[in-house]
């Protein structure tokens, strides 16, 4: 293993650099071993590196890379599913993964699971509410409601009230698109409870 291949596992995934270079000792006694280690940990350490990239300055190349070397991107992917038909966690993963927004990292468990159920009873409306939400959260801690209020999204709870006063408020779309998605949250929220 070359000095360069230590570091940029060292620095991508933060292995101890002595541990990859006696494991790399270990699998000299065995060529073919130590050819699949060094593939594996390059891999590895490119598919790190390529995802510390924000999406907008990933190339075509780094694109390929990710869908033919990350098991976890493939498998999501080849469900077919539009990205408002997968579950939080899958998500999670590809927003990650791609470099995107990561809006479902502010969203709590509970809300998550909420947004899962939401999912899996085929309301992708009630979950674009709450997707709405997450990436209000992601403006910071405050943000503008009713009637010139401001709020907290990042400490607010995800409740009827709160989404009418509050959410509601805090983007602005002249088509209403973003209100039917709120409302839409508000009836799921009426007819299922959450912790």
């Amino acid at each position: 293993m070359n000095i360069s291949a230590v570091s940029q596992l060292s620095s991508a995934t933060k292995v101890n650099t002595t541990y990859v270079t006696n494991h790399s000792k270990l699998a000299t006694s065995n060529p073919i071993t130590q050819d699949s280690t060094q593939v594996s940990i390059s891999v590895e350490a490119r598919l790190a590196e390529i995802k510390r990239k924000e999406a907008v300055i990933r190339t075509d190349a780094e694109i390929a890379f990710l869908f033919a070397n990350d098991d976890k991107l493939v498998a999501i992917s080849a469900q077919g599913k539009s990205p408002d038909q997968l579950t939080s966690s899958e998500l999670d993963y590809m927003q990650k993964s791609l470099g995107f927004v990561n809006t479902m990292a502010n969203l709590s468990p509970a809300e998550k699971s909420l947004y899962d159920q939401a999912i899996a009873s085929g309301n992708t409306e009630a979950a674009q509410g709450l997707a709405q939400i997450a990436f209000i959260r992601t403006g910071g801690q405050m943000a503008g409601g009713a009637n010139g209020t401001t709020y907290d999204p990042t400490n607010t709870a995800i409740t009827a009230e709160n989404i009418e006063k509050y959410f509601s408020h805090s983007i602005i779309d002249s088509t209403g698109n973003a209100n039917t998605k709120f409302q839409a949250l508000i009836q799921f929220l009426h007819k299922n409870t959450y912790i």
